[in-house]
């Protein structure tokens, strides 16, 4: 299987683990720190880590309990664990309360990690509370034969993965992973929990979190910012070339999930603090918006959002060649267009019609040299724009038209394709609808007002560094009705989903460190 592919199976496997490890919670115990011994066995240099509590005295435990009860397939991957996970092999049989609750301990963890082999290592880590029962469930399993390595026993498991016990943890995974887990055991390499960026990132994690992880700098050029769709975008958003970790933290709170994450810097090369600005553009977000992203230098990250929603495939090479063209006609690109977005801007998307709308909201500090610049736009894009040779199509057509009270300005590149602006007191309204541009004109209601986004982000701090408001049913509808998401996997994962009403997120920096505080809505 390939690396990426045996990673995000390994990932999807954890998050099986997070539903069925949970059902051991019991309350009633004040909120204590979850024990956090196995990233000591995990090596240093480890890519993406997953950690959860399983310690049934804590309270938390018992609250993402039912959390995640509240979700439909729930039921199916607590039951598939064993299987799913390679432990057992086919036919194997592993009852959770009769086999493995009784010798549980207190946490599980699962990191991703490079081997010196093509095969990505990943391995589990369950913490052991009773040794004797544990080693009794590893015999009771299908075996074909053992090796030994620096002393430790490891079992080999047909058609499924190996297995160890090293210290008070029992260690699931290739048998590379397992030895490089026996190495950083007996220190001989260095552990995760001794690494200075893992310790940066995590010093501050809640206490009452139920579940935590951690993926670094490495990490998140190769597993999250490479991936399409909006797991790239995510990646775009928090990358940064100084990055040396992210650690994120799950804790139950009313209402759903809060989210803390925290991402390290290197403080050496970091050269100046991530602008924060004051939110002023979500009061001409009008309400009902599927998605709200509001950011200083969103010229990078735009075309990445379009590309999430399936019409910016070609942005990059379009925006190419219109700076190229505007350019040879004079205009000055970098100061008259770019920096609009290199100030507060927001993207929104909203549905109009039953189709996504995408609408771009920029500050302009002078408005008339931003009507002059953008009219100058007209002659280039209609060069770009046109048939050539023999092609067939639809010349460039360009309208103006008052929508919202403000004039709107039109450009038809062909039936269903259009590109819309206008200039509204200081902002810019860009647009793929002119419904886009009426919304936000002249909005009969804000985003302020929906109930979601008073969940999700009703607290954010004064001055942050990003604002993010996902209405995912609304995003979920939008894709279905659009043919961008499809197939079996998402029938299957489509109930579950549906759980999440919303998300928001705000994000703040300093010197050599940011923060996110996530709300996951699960009403």
């Amino acid at each position: 299987m390939p690396r990426n592919r045996r990673v995000l199976v390994v990932a999807g496997a954890a998050v099986i683990v997070v539903l069925i490890v949970l059902i051991s919670g019991s309350g009633g115990q004040p909120a204590t720190p979850p024990a956090t011994g196995a990233a000591s066995v995990v090596p240093s240099d480890t890519l993406a880590y997953i950690h959860l509590s399983t310690d049934q005295s804590r309270p938390s435990v018992t609250s993402a309990l039912a959390l995640a009860a509240r979700f439909p397939g729930y039921q199916a991957l607590r039951d598939g664990l064993m299987t799913r996970l390679g432990v057992t092999g086919p036919g194997v049989a592993v009852d959770f309360a009769r086999d493995v609750r009784p010798w549980l301990g207190k946490e599980i963890a699962l990191a991703v990690f490079d081997t010196p082999t093509s095969t990505a290592g990943s391995l589990l880590v369950v913490a052991i509370g009773n040794r004797r029962q544990a080693t009794r469930f590893i015999a009771g399993l299908p075996g074909d034969g053992t090796a030994t390595y620096a002393g430790t026993t490891i079992i080999g498991h047909p058609h499924a993965l190996d297995t160890a016990i090293v210290g008070h943890y029992l260690l699931v995974g290739h048998s590379a992973g397992i030895r490089a887990a026996v190495d950083v055991a007996a220190r001989r390499s260095p552990s995760l929990s001794e690494n200075p960026s893992y310790r940066r990132a995590t010093a501050a994690e809640p206490a009452a979190r139920a579940g935590d992880g951690y993926v670094s700098g490495a990490g998140v050029t190769r597993l999250v910012a490479p991936r399409p769709g909006l797991l790239g975008t995510l990646g775009a958003l928090i990358y940064q070339p100084t990055l040396e970790g992210i650690a994120f933290s799950l804790t139950p709170a009313s209402g759903g999930f809060q989210v803390h994450e925290k991402s390290v810097l290197n403080p050496q090369l970091t050269r100046a603090t991530p602008s924060s600005f004051t939110p002023s553009l979500v009061s001409a977000v009008p309400a009902g918006a599927a998605l709200f992203l509001d950011a200083v230098g969103l010229n990078a990250v735009i075309p990445h959002v379009l590309t999430t929603i399936g019409i910016g495939a070609r942005i990059p090479k379009l925006l190419t060649r219109l700076g190229i063209a505007l350019t040879a006609q004079g205009v000055n690109v970098e100061q008259d267009i770019v920096s609009l977005f290199r100030r507060e801007a927001a993207v929104v998307i909203s549905s109009h019609g039953g189709k996504p709308v995408v609408t771009v909201i920029a500050r302009t500090p002078d408005p008339a040299v931003t009507r002059r610049v953008f009219a100058e736009l007209e002659v280039p894009l209609e060069r770009l724009f046109a048939p050539t040779g023999n092609a067939a199509g639809q010349s460039p057509i360009f309208n103006q038209t008052t929508v919202g009270g403000v004039t709107a300005h039109q450009l038809v590149l062909a039936p269903g394709l259009q590109f819309d602006y206008a200039v509204s007191g200081h902002e810019v309204l860009l647009s793929t609808s002119l419904g886009g541009i009426a919304s936000v004109a002249r909005p009969s209601s804000s985003l302020l007002d929906q109930p979601a986004y008073k969940v999700t982000l009703g607290n954010h701090p004064a001055r942050v560094t990003s604002l993010l408001f996902l209405d995912l049913n609304q995003l979920l509808s939008l894709g279905e009705q659009t043919g961008l998401i499809t197939g079996t996997r998402y029938s299957a994962l489509k109930p579950d989903l549906e759980r999440v009403h919303a998300i928001g997120m705000a994000s703040t920096s300093g010197e050599a460190e940011s923060t996110a505080e996530l709300f996951l809505q699960i009403p």
